[in-house]
């Protein structure tokens, strides 16, 4: 008898943590489809000029990415050793070669419609949305978001595009820099700046 209650009580656990998985999810998805739908929006509005574009995509940026947990992820085990000077003048640069670079990519895009294709509770307590960007030729290009909720708010933490971590990329990149520099944050930083310059040539 208790052998089956404790069985029950286990089965019960088991069935509500995959409700709330579940409900997780769906507020994940419903948290990407707003954000992919303004991207979308913002991408494909020829009348927004490149700057307002830029600054438009920023604040998505600052609003729902975590972008200092990205950061301290992608620098590794350099963010230890960075001073707080660093690390800002850090973030601040890695926020600023990200708005330029996708503005500058998005230029080519026109009619792309964003889908969301379902979504997967990973064991970390992150929900992977799986979406695809659809051209206007048809060609369909995944993209998955993994996404925290912390305090009831929910925040972007990696990219895979095409099935590769843009952050485990940046973080190999990163460190490939850093290591040639000798090791100090400082050449990252410096190569970040020398890029954000390139962009607004």
């Amino acid at each position: 008898m208790i052998k089956k209650i404790v069985l029950f009580s286990f089965m019960l656990f088991l069935s509500l943590k995959a409700a709330n998985a579940a409900t997780d999810g769906t507020q994940a998805e419903a948290f990407m489809d707003g954000i992919g739908q303004n991207v979308i929006d913002l991408l494909t509005d020829k009348k927004i000029s490149d700057q307002d574009r830029a600054d438009q995509f920023r604040t998505i940026l600052d609003t729902k990415f975590n972008l200092k947990s990205v950061g301290k992820f992608v620098l590794g085990r350099y963010w230890k050793q960075a001073s707080e000077e660093q690390k800002e003048k850090f973030l601040q640069l890695f926020k600023e070669t990200t708005v330029a670079s996708y503005s500058t990519r998005f230029k080519e895009y026109t009619s792309e419609k964003f889908e969301i294709t379902g979504h997967r509770v990973e064991s970390d307590g992150g929900v992977t949305v799986l979406t695809r960007i659809i051209r206007p030729g048809g060609q369909h290009i995944p993209i998955d978001w993994k996404i925290f909720e912390k305090n009831g708010e929910y925040r972007i933490y990696d990219v895979i595009l095409e099935g590769i971590s843009m952050g485990i990329t940046q973080r190999s990149e990163f460190a490939s820099v850093i290591q040639k520099g000798g090791g100090d944050i400082e050449a990252i930083n410096k190569a970040l700046g020398l890029k954000l310059a390139s962009y607004r040539r």
